[in-house]
């Protein structure tokens, strides 16, 4: 039957044209009931606000009535006053009186005609029995109270009136809604039901079309990607299942060659992490039998970003191609090499002999490798030194499986590449022990990012001698959620290896930033600290994170200043210069942390665009007892005057350093003796108490407290 040869595409286009008519369909007439449904809740609630209407000129008739007894009580009473005030009174109600009749007229004219004619003689007839009442004239007062009385029960009976018809015109309306929503549902379930089953009919007829010839084809891919040679493949169609067995002939043909480039590192031509993984396995499992030890090298290319930031990744590329040769060149007779990842390979060697000579043999491949990879590299006009780091796994003892393995030799690379690299180090337990710590300290770092579980505490630096708050230091922390609160002293190290400090960095900036404009709009100007570290000065990306910040409220100043190390211009001092340079035209002040303790910190001073310097701690500490320590502060306050520079005295534990630095006329200063470093709630709370309590203050509560225990900002 020809027929049944019709497209799958066609048929599926019929399916879903027909699902359309057939839903639209039931579409329409659902919306269709709903709209009939919306108009008839509309004429209910017209028809309750007349209800409501009709309440409320009731209860404005009656306050209207409730005000005329006032005024004429006050008339009975001869007191002008009170006359005055019920008239207001009165005149007020029947305003109110007046509105919601101009409403009642709107639908319901008559009624409202009467209830005016009505209250309009109320009024004379309330003062023409009252006049006749004082003047003793009972037949007048009668008759007028008769007439008054009369329009009363009038004025009632068309609010009654009125009342019941738009009450009994509403549970009409109710009624008749009721029974429509009943039918709508009835109309509805048929409507919807039909659809379902008619869907259900042609859904069923065109997957009953498709399904065999789709499981023929299916049985078939499962057989390519199981690597049979031999596969069933579905007869070709005029139709799409035709297609696909073409399609599948040709895949079957191609297989292998997918098979084998899935394997292969296509810059390199090496095997890849998965064939690493499957050979390592498959020789660990052999040796098992055989009892002959199985070692890996895992080898990394020392400065490998360096290269590929300073010449791209085009020239990264072929360093690396260089690198691949010289290691298949070098490497033992027998071993296998691969490209586990980036600037990583691996060396795998089996069939090794068991015994004391194992590490010894080992020890010289490896140095092998490292003297043939040691030669200079050349590019263009420049040289450049190739060097590796090596981590060296024997199995059983480093691993049970090829993943282990994998980790201690990775591991035992990290550690040699920590003790200076272009060396050895073999996985020990002790090793690889700490380095795997350290890597799982990284993974927790990246995750306590992504889980905003960093945050800046504020350490204040205070005016001495005004008693004043006048900036502070962020020091970044991490509330982590088993250890508690951690300083950086627990995990900078590991961030700056695993070169997660840039985001850590750029955080703390963020933050920071937020922070000082907050206390801005507060009105508390107060200049926020931020280290910048070695990796941030050579990221060109902290450049437009600043160009992204707004000045202070209310003003142009910037409100973040940043402190450098001397660690951080070691490297690269022309551009450290260009980068600082580009940082202070941008309005941001640049400070030079722990000044003195480096052999280079007047040539900073020369060369760099430095506003301010810390004095270090360890200064401040021994001034006391060193007489050497007290000549370098008062030498570098000295030093800074001349410079026109800003000077911070840090690690201030005590009055009697306090005194001493402000006798030598350092009046910023920042330590443990104010506070340690607070969230930014408890800071505020601490900055507002401190400068109402001044300085003479703060010292007495210093002396009452527990001694001082010095620990990491």
């Amino acid at each position: 039957m020809k027929s049944l040869f019709l497209s799958v595409r066609m048929r599926l286009l019929a399916l879903c044209l027909g699902l359309v008519f057939v839903l639209g369909g039931a579409s329409a007439a659902v919306l269709l009931l709903m709209a009939q449904g919306r108009d008839a809740r509309n004429a209910q609630q017209a028809q309750f606000q007349r209800y409501e209407t009709v309440l409320a000129v009731q209860q404005a008739q009656a306050l209207f009535r409730h005000r005329s007894g006032q005024m004429t009580s006050a008339s009975a009473a001869g007191e002008e006053t009170w006359r005055m005030t019920a008239r207001l009174a009165q005149q007020a109600a029947k305003a109110d009186l007046d509105r919601e009749l101009q409403e009642l007229a709107r639908f319901d004219e008559a009624s409202a005609d009467q209830l005016l004619d009505a209250n309009s003689s109320v009024g004379q007839l309330s003062e023409q029995a009252m006049a006749a009442v004082m003047a003793g004239r009972k037949v007048e007062a009668s008759v007028a109270l008769k007439d008054l009385q009369r329009r009363l029960e009038q004025i009632e009976d068309t609010l009654r009136s009125a009342k019941q018809r738009e009450q009994e015109r509403l549970n009409e309306l109710q009624g008749r809604a009721q029974r429509r929503i009943e039918r709508a549902l009835l109309v509805a379930s048929i409507v919807i039901s039909v659809a379902i089953v008619l869907g259900l009919i042609a859904t069923f007829l065109v997957v009953r079309s498709v399904i065999r010839p789709l499981k023929i084809t299916t049985d078939a891919i499962r057989q390519v990607n199981s690597g049979a040679i031999e596969i069933d493949l579905p007869p070709i169609r005029p139709d799409e299942f035709g297609d696909m067995a073409v399609a599948l002939r040709q895949f079957r043909d191609q297989a292998e060659r997918l098979r084998r480039l899935a394997y292969h590192d296509p810059l390199t031509g090496l095997g890849n992490r998965a064939r690493l993984e499957e050979n390592l396995q498959r020789a660990i499992d052999r040796s098992r039998q055989t009892r002959e030890p199985v070692a890996m090298l895992y080898v990394d290319l020392d400065n490998f970003r360096a290269v590929n930031d300073k010449f791209g990744h085009k020239t990264g590329d072929r360093y690396l191609g260089e690198a691949a040769s010289r290691l298949n060149r070098f490497m033992p007779d027998g071993a296998q090499l691969y490209r586990h990842s980036g600037d990583k390979f691996a060396i795998t060697i089996d069939n090794l002999d068991p015994g004391s000579a194992l590490e010894h043999t080992l020890r010289e491949q490896a140095d092998n490798v490292l003297r043939g990879l040691s030669e200079s590299y050349p590019l263009g006009d420049n040289l450049l030194n190739m060097s590796v780091s090596i981590g060296i796994a024997v199995f059983p003892g480093d691993g049970e499986t090829a993943e282990q393995m994998v980790a201690s030799a990775e591991a035992a690379m990290y550690v040699a590449k920590k003790n200076g690299r272009n060396n050895v180090r073999f996985a020990s337990a002790q090793l690889t022990g700490t380095m795997r710590k350290q890597l799982a300290l990284a993974s927790e770092i990246r995750r306590g990012l992504e889980r905003g579980e960093f945050e800046p505490f504020y350490q204040p630096v205070v005016d001495v001698d005004q008693g004043r708050v006048i900036g502070a230091e962020a020091l970044l922390r991490w509330r982590h959620p088993e250890n508690g609160l951690m300083p950086p002293s627990e995990f900078i190290q590991v961030a700056e290896e695993s070169g997660l400090i840039n985001q850590l960095g750029e955080l703390c900036l963020v933050k920071a930033h937020e922070q000082a404009q907050i206390w801005a709009s507060r009105n508390r100007r107060l200049r926020v600290s931020v280290n910048l570290s070695v990796r941030q000065v050579h990221d060109g990306k902290i450049l437009q994170i600043l160009r992204g910040f707004g000045s202070a409220p209310g003003s142009r100043e910037r409100l973040i200043d940043f402190e450098l190390t001397e660690s951080a211009l070691l490297d690269s001092t022309e551009y450290s210069h260009t980068m600082l340079t580009e940082i202070k035209r941008l309005g941001f002040r640049i400070g030079l942390d722990d000044f003195g303790t480096g052999y280079s910190s007047f040539s900073y001073l020369q060369r760099l665009p430095i506003d301010k310097i810390k004095i270090d701690r360890q200064f401040v500490v021994a001034m006391g007892a060193s007489k050497q320590a007290l000549a370098i502060v008062s030498a570098t306050l000295t030093l800074a005057q001349n410079l026109d520079l800003g000077v911070i005295a840090e690690g201030v534990e005590s009055t009697e350093q306090m005194r001493q630095l402000r006798i030598l006329g350092c009046k910023l200063q920042q330590g443990f003796y104010f506070t340690r470093a607070l969230p930014a709630a408890e800071f505020e709370a601490w900055s507002v108490a401190f400068e109402r309590n001044g300085m003479d203050g703060h010292a007495r509560t210093v002396a009452d407290r527990e001694p001082i225990t010095i620990g990491v900002r």
